[in-house]
């Protein structure tokens, strides 16, 4: 056979064991598929890593920081946050309105209750780098 026919393997012995090497048509084919692979990584790649600055840009305000810190610690209703962040109820449900949509936090409820907790414990590693880091006092 021709080395470089369409649709067909070329196998020479080398010494070394058998060997496997695409014709043109093939090797071309297979390279367009490589070539397709890694772009849809690179666009996977790209989507996560927006939805990770999405996140970040919503963790990036205090109040919202204070509340992943106290949710840290166990689930709280609204009204134990209210008390504990210092701000009314209204802000304090605005900033965990936005936190849910995003999917940083979830909640239940009960009767006339609210109850939110962290959605992904993993969350709570960041932010206590983020306390490490920059809340130390020295």
């Amino acid at each position: 056979m021709p080395p470089f026919t369409s649709n067909h393997y070329n196998s020479q012995d080398q010494g070394l064991g058998e060997k496997f090497f695409l014709d043109g048509d093939d090797f071309l084919t297979n390279l367009n598929l490589l070539l397709y692979m890694n772009i849809m990584i690179n666009e996977y790649m790209r989507e996560r890593l927006e939805k990770a600055a999405r996140c970040l840009k919503v963790l990036a305000h205090p109040t919202r920081l204070l509340i992943i810190h106290l949710l840290g610690q166990g689930e709280l209703s609204v009204q134990e946050l209210e008390k504990a962040v210092g701000v009314s109820q209204s802000n304090v449900s605005q900033h965990l309105g936005l936190l849910k949509d995003k999917e940083i936090l979830e909640s239940r409820r009960v009767a006339q209750q609210v109850f939110y907790r962290v959605k992904d414990l993993r969350l709570l590693q960041l932010t206590a780098i983020t306390r490490e880091l920059f809340c130390k006092t020295e």
